[in-house]
């Protein structure tokens, strides 16, 4: 009897181990990447998914156009042929396309945002069109809001859209946004910010929250990719590489690690970079591809990412 009891409590320490070890693995690509969107005449470039992960969002050439297909790359339809592509983020629901409108006249370029709704109802105009927008609008408070920085200062717009019952006994939400060379951490409806900038007088790019809402990943423009804490602390530097995105779980960033000859973009490799920085696994190096802004599915098990000499989205799956 006391043996079939050790028997037992061995097994079910050695499933843990095993179950623990799955958990803990590393992102590893499975199969070659295969193209999920191109079409003749237009360069498709910065595959965003949406939050329920059925769509995938991209623009092309000078980011003119917004493109929706399935997440099988079916269907693929144009939601907007406006200069409305750079930056451009999913709402919570995955219903709406919040982005800056970019017009030139008499060669005078101005701004506007706008939230663009996959239905294909009209779009929402959230200001008038200026002539300085220095920075892109970001979603705050679950939604209910958008931010925008301007002359360093926080700009919060009503949104037109009802914050998700899940979200609303919760506290307020803060939002990260670039000021001038410099981080910030913002709260609405205060609409006030802190400094939380690990560097002095840098110029930063390409910030992006982690899903858990506790690290931020960030490029320093010359300099390397970083990951650190909300506040500011345990600041890890990941090395050279660009345009980043989390995993899902908030364990690992994807980034593209690149080469290029002054001119043009020679090689491009996705690379999974654990936060703590001891992990770098290159998740493309047998492709021949060049890879470029990558960006993991909500469900994790894929990565999308543009060629930009080919003018095509492809997806690699991830175990």
């Amino acid at each position: 009897m006391r043996f079939k009891k050790f028997t037992s409590i061995a097994f079910l320490l050695l499933i843990t181990a095993f179950v623990s070890f799955k958990v803990q693995a590393q992102p590893q690509a499975v199969g070659e990447p295969q193209i999920l969107l191109k079409q003749d005449g237009v360069n498709f470039q910065a595959p965003v998914w949406s939050p329920d992960g059925n769509t995938i969002a991209v623009t092309a050439d000078r980011y003119v156009g917004i493109w929706l297909a399935n997440a099988d790359g079916s269907n693929l339809k144009q939601l907007t042929d406006a200069d409305a592509g750079y930056g451009f983020s999913w709402s919570n629901d995955s219903r709406s396309i919040l982005t800056r409108l970019n017009t030139v006249e008499n060669r005078r370029r101005n701004h506007a945002i706008a939230i663009f709704h996959t239905d294909g109802s009209a779009p929402d105009q959230i200001t008038d069109f200026r002539p300085t927008m220095e920075a892109l609008p970001k979603w705050a408070q679950y939604g209910e809001k958008v931010v925008l920085i301007q002359n360093d200062k926080i700009e919060a717009f009503d949104s037109g859209m009802e914050m998700p019952q899940q979200f609303k006994s919760k506290p307020s939400q803060a939002f990260y946004v670039l000021k001038s060379n410099e981080i910030a951490k913002g709260k609405v409806p205060t609409n006030s910010t802190e400094n939380i900038s690990p560097f002095d007088d840098a110029q930063y790019l390409n910030l992006e929250v982690s899903p858990d809402g506790q690290k931020l990943a960030f490029e320093v423009y010359g300099g390397n990719l970083y990951v650190m804490n909300v506040d500011g602390s345990d600041l890890v530097d990941l090395g050279k590489a660009n345009r980043p995105d989390w995993s899902p779980d908030s364990r690992y960033v994807v980034a593209s690690v690149s080469e290029d000859n002054g001119y043009n973009i020679t090689k491009g490799d996705l690379f999974a970079f654990s936060i703590d920085g001891n992990e770098k696994v290159n998740l493309t190096e047998q492709s021949g591809l060049i890879a470029q802004n990558p960006n993991w599915s909500p469900d994790g098990s894929k990565i999308a990412f543009d060629v930009p000499n080919e003018g095509a989205v492809y997806v690699i799956n991830i175990q």
